[in-house]
């Protein structure tokens, strides 16, 4: 009885073999005769951009002669037909027939194709030779304006040829597939029921979610195959499903971030009104220039959402309008923008410069959208009472900005990821704050974007230093 079911998983399992050799060799053979006819037409389109950039020229000065002798000699070297047709259809030159004597191709499949949208295609039985030709034709333009159309051509008995090749090597694979099968299928069959029942253990626990289950076969089998394929989806799985939980907190985290950008310009709006408010609106100088701020911060706001878009610009190189920039002016209208906030927690903010020139090249609004990001992130991560002090130095051709807090400071291990996007120490606290973790990033992308560098030095509960160091030019 044993030995009759070994004998009938041998045979099911050799019958099974030839047909799945059979289906996966047809699929094969269509897969690999469209990649051969693929990379024909593509050697073809090759060989007749190269012709159209030869004779592009003198199809732009009306210089037949030259094209007619070119073509001839060209199609010797690629061994293949050539013709040059003009944008009209009319033939110019031919390298198998006289061009006088042959009809308008306006009407022709891939010159129309060619003409339409860069390249055609076509196969079919020619008059002119008396048998089949695969043709591929390239239009010749000049600027945007199309000159002419270049075609190449091969018998497609040459085409079937090498299908035929292909389809030797195809069939030749399945009949060894089969008779190593066959050879195997015996000693495969006594242990074929064991790992099937293991594969469909591993299948219902990652069915319930359970991606740490693996399977134990051995051997380089189909079955064993099937088994490292199994583990392999388990843990492609396992990494989707990860992926997509981060990507999910990526997009919550976004949502988040858009509200701590937006709060940026509106704290230092409101800042300034409740400083108008507490009395400042009846000195008219200083009521007139904040006025002024606040228009343009509002101003701001309308673009705030496109600086967030185009952070994917700044870690191109791009986005920057470069201009003068006076970084303590820059630094003096930041300050100012925070007075209601500091006064709330009860904290000074100091601003000291050591030089007398810290005019740059760069961006303001970049400038200020960093300043104003290191400032706000010192004064939410200070407890009230605290201190920040910005310093500014004049260090050769660079000028040095130096953000100091003496608040909760950050952690030695995620100072290098500070500067990530979207990563945040403390996401409890950040998201009580405003927070999301992409200003940092902002502002890194700005720095760079200005030839400059930003670090961060900082000690748990003793504050946090973070330097910005901009070249002049």
């Amino acid at each position: 009885m044993r030995v009759r079911i070994i004998w009938k998983f041998f045979a099911a399992f050799v019958l099974l073999t030839i047909v799945t050799a059979i289906i996966l060799g047809s699929f094969l053979v269509i897969r690999l005769r469209s990649n051969v006819e693929s990379k024909i037409s593509q050697r073809l389109q090759s060989d007749a951009i190269l012709a159209g950039e030869i004779f592009r020229k003198a199809m732009l000065e009306g210089d037949n002669t030259y094209i007619q002798r070119e073509t001839k000699e060209l199609a010797k070297k690629l061994n293949l037909r050539i013709t040059v047709i003009d944008k009209q259809g009319k033939v110019l030159a031919d390298s198998e027939m006289d061009a006088q004597s042959m009809e308008n191709h306006g009407g022709r499949a891939e010159f129309i194709g060619a003409v339409e949208k860069g390249v055609g295609e076509s196969t079919r039985f020619s008059h002119t030779l008396n048998y089949s030709m695969k043709y591929v034709a390239v239009r010749v333009t000049d600027g945007t304006e199309v000159v002419g159309v270049v075609r190449i051509a091969v018998p497609e008995s040459e085409v079937q040829l090498e299908l035929h090749q292909l389809y030797r090597v195809a069939i030749a694979g399945v009949i060894a597939a089969i008779c190593i099968a066959g050879v195997i299928a015996y000693v495969m069959a006594r242990g074929i029921s064991t790992p099937i029942r293991q594969m469909k253990e591993v299948a219902d626990a990652i069915a319930k979610g359970q991606f740490d289950e693996r399977t134990s076969i051995r051997g380089e089998d189909e079955l064993a195959e099937l088994g490292r394929s199994l583990n392999a989806m388990s843990d492609e799985l396992k990494l989707k499903i990860e992926r997509l939980k981060y990507l999910d907190t990526v997009r919550t985290d976004f949502v988040a971030n858009v509200s701590h950008e937006l709060k940026t310009p509106l704290t230092s709006i409101r800042g300034f009104v409740e400083t108008l408010e507490d009395g400042a609106i009846n000195d008219s100088d200083n009521a007139r220039r904040f006025l002024a701020i606040i228009k343009k911060h509002a101003q701001r706001l309308s673009n705030i959402i496109d600086d967030l878009l185009r952070l994917s610009e700044l870690e191109s190189g791009g986005g920057i309008e470069m201009g003068k920039v006076d970084i303590k002016g820059l630094i003096d209208e930041v300050a100012m923008g925070f007075g209601h906030s500091l006064a709330v927690k009860q904290q000074k903010l100091s601003v000291e410069a050591a030089g007398g020139d810290f005019t740059i090249r760069g961006d303001k609004d970049r400038l200020e959208q960093v300043f104003v990001n290191l400032v706000d992130n010192a004064i939410k991560y200070t407890k009230e009472g605290g201190r920040i002090k910005v310093q500014l130095v004049q260090a050769g051709d660079s000028v040095i900005v130096t953000v100091e807090d003496n608040g909760i400071g950050i952690p030695k291990e995620d100072i290098e990821r500070v500067f990530e996007r979207f990563y945040r120490v403390d996401k409890a606290r950040s998201r009580e704050l405003g927070g999301t973790g992409l200003g940092l990033s902002i502002a890194k992308h700005i720095v760079l974007a200005h030839n400059g560098e930003i670090r961060i030095e900082s000690e748990i509960n003793k504050g946090t230093k973070v330097f910005v160091t901009l070249p002049k030019n």
